[in-house]
């Protein structure tokens, strides 16, 4: 993954960010976003990015290490409707070479881990509250922001969310209605959700 298929999403979020603001990178992948916003933000701001695969998680960590971007954390853990534990399907390289599709599942098989869950809305007491969120969960978009209400209410951080199919296209969007948030499609896949 290069990023260039993310261009626009990627000016989306820097036309967003400036120094000293807060980020939180949910399913950050290998850090395309992670990294840029850390440029943004500068080091008063912070970037939190959240990646479930162990493997990637630890490629994150090292890409931030290798920018000296000591303000970019990394948190091994899927971002979910309420902290716990989920099982988490690793997609295998052959079909993902940066594993960019793994996701949450209900039952287990050979590709399977069990790993931690985090409710965005619990991170409050380890990370300053987001002033941006990008959001890329392969289909779990709807259950993020189920644990992100108080973040949405409170907070109103900007969302930059891209959506999978139908069912989390619906679910994302009645989280951000009910917090009066004004959604636009950026393109098929990805939406702008905003605070009135």
């Amino acid at each position: 993954m290069n990023g260039m298929g993310e261009r626009r999403e990627l000016e989306i979020v820097w036309e967003h960010l400036w120094p000293g603001m807060t980020f939180y990178d949910v399913g950050a992948n290998i850090g395309i976003f992670s990294m840029m916003a850390a440029r943004a933000v500068d080091s008063g701001g912070q970037v939190v990015a959240f990646e479930a695969d162990p493997e990637i998680a630890d490629r994150l960590r090292e890409h931030a290490r290798r920018n000296s971007f000591s303000w970019v954390n990394v948190e091994q853990k899927a971002a979910w409707r309420e902290s716990g534990k989920v099982m988490f399907e690793r997609v295998d390289v052959s079909v993902s070479p940066d594993r960019g599709i793994g996701h949450v599942v209900d039952s287990k098989n050979e590709h399977v881990v069990t790993l931690d869950a985090i409710a965005l809305d619990d991170c409050s007491q380890m990370y300053r509250p987001p002033d941006f969120i990008k959001c890329d969960v392969e289909g779990a978009e709807g259950e993020v922001f189920q644990g992100a209400r108080r973040l949405l209410e409170k907070q109103r951080p900007r969302v930059l969310c891209e959506i999978h199919n139908e069912r989390s296209r619906e679910l994302a969007l009645h989280e951000f209605s009910s917090f009066d948030y004004v959604c636009e499609n950026c393109n098929e896949n990805h939406i702008l959700a905003l605070p009135k």
